[in-house]
């Protein structure tokens, strides 16, 4: 498995330039964090969510942006409500920012979707940063429900419009 993880990094990853080796050990490490943490994880049509997903977004995001806040936060954006991995375990694996920023984009429990997410001073540019991780998290769930039922369909898109104004 780690050959195909780290031939679609490659593909993906390489293909831009990171600012110095500490920022690509960061993506690196988060790559293999996520890998790791949703390996036993399949999507509504039984591919493995690593690939079928995360990857996806990855992509998306490294066609936008080469902020590895951004990089790292898309490929772990679904860690704290798919995995076991806590908001502080998270925080202490990587940076504050990162942790912050997968947080603002992290669904509650109450339906509320993005309690976390809003513009504030104090997070203006993580809240930007978090736009663009929950964008491309939306668009690659848009691209792949092709056999969601109408209702399901129709309860994301609806769920999309995920900041207060």
């Amino acid at each position: 498995m780690w050959n195909c993880v780290l031939l679609i990094h490659l593909e993906l990853y390489y293909s831009i330039m990171m600012k110095n080796t500490l920022e690509r050990w960061l993506v690196d490490k988060a790559l293999e964090f996520a890998s790791e943490r949703h390996k036993t994880q399949l999507d509504d049509q039984g591919r493995p969510y690593f690939f079928a997903h995360i990857v996806q977004v990855y992509g998306i995001l490294i066609d936008v942006s080469d902020d590895t806040e951004v990089l790292c936060a898309g490929l772990l954006h679904d860690i704290l409500e798919d995995t076991d991995t806590s908001y502080d375990e998270l925080r202490s694996e990587f940076t504050p920012n990162i942790a912050e920023i997968v947080k603002m984009v992290t669904h509650s429990d109450d339906g509320n979707f993005f309690p976390n997410l809003s513009p504030t001073a104090e997070y203006n540019m993580l809240f930007h940063k978090a736009v663009l991780v929950k964008f491309a998290d939306r668009l690659s769930n848009l691209s792949r429900m092709e056999n969601w039922s109408d209702q399901k369909r129709n309860e994301y898109i609806n769920g999309s419009l995920f900041w207060n104004t």
